[in-house]
């Protein structure tokens, strides 16, 4: 990715509307000569769009899914940072993820810079209280096959959540995260996590992608739907379950 489609991927987390976004940008500094770094202008249309859609209901985001390592964020954070109002993740973006100055961002969400510190100080608060992997991608595969091969590797408080569902604790993510071992199921890194993609008929049908801390799955995140799946998972990717 550009840095601008980057940019507009974190702000909004869907491919489609990450594209319209910078297209959109492109657009109105084309038509309009509106001055300005064409990332500043990305930010400040994701910025509407982010507030237009903030009615609708919870969607998991569109996670970067590869066969091999991808430093892409992962759906714990693009969850996370869907549960941000739009000036949030506008601000944490911005600061924490592409470290622009207060003096670029406290004008784009209307804001005194110290009122723009105290708005990412609140999302940075709210983003990182969500668990992060502790090891690198090679140990959070080593678990994840430990936990394919029945080990016991959930961690007390872990959660797991999919588009209709939001569990927490071992005892009620145990008996959904079973239904994980299933032979349709092959390795891929969701999000630059570890992850499992879930394929029926040479068709990818769902995702799952694993935080791993202290050698164990803190969390877990599912994309179940079907269409939702085909859409962000590129042919190009080539996943197959072995013969």
């Amino acid at each position: 990715m550009d840095q601008e489609d980057r940019l507009a991927y974190r702000m909004l987390g869907r491919f489609t509307e990450a594209a319209d976004a910078v297209r959109e940008a492109r657009r109105k500094i084309d038509k309009t000569g509106e001055q300005g770094w064409l990332s500043t202008v990305v930010a400040r249309v994701s910025l509407t769009m982010l507030r237009t859609r903030a009615q609708r209901g919870f969607e998991m985001p569109d996670p970067v899914v590869s066969r091999g390592p991808n430093d892409e964020v992962g759906l714990g954070v693009l969850t996370a940072l869907d549960a941000l109002t739009p000036d949030e993740r506008v601000a944490y973006v911005l600061q924490d993820m592409f470290d622009e100055g207060l003096e670029q961002v406290a004008p784009l969400i209307g804001r005194t810079p110290l009122g723009a510190l105290q708005v990412e100080a609140r999302a940075r608060q709210r983003v990182e209280a969500r668990p992060v992997s502790d090891v690198d991608l090679e140990g959070q595969r080593e678990v994840v096959d430990g936990f394919l091969a029945g080990d016991d590797v959930l961690d007390p408080e872990v959660t797991l959540r999919s588009e209709d569902l939001w569990l927490r604790g071992e005892a009620m993510v145990a008996p959904k995260a079973a239904l994980l071992r299933a032979p349709c199921m092959v390795p891929a890194v969701v999000g630059g996590e570890a992850g499992l993609m879930s394929v029926v008929d040479d068709k990818p049908v769902a995702l799952v992608s694993f935080t791993v801390r202290e050698r164990k799955v803190a969390a877990i995140h599912a994309i179940t739907d079907r269409e939702h799946v085909r859409r962000i998972v590129p042919d190009r990717v080539g996943f197959a379950v072995s013969s």
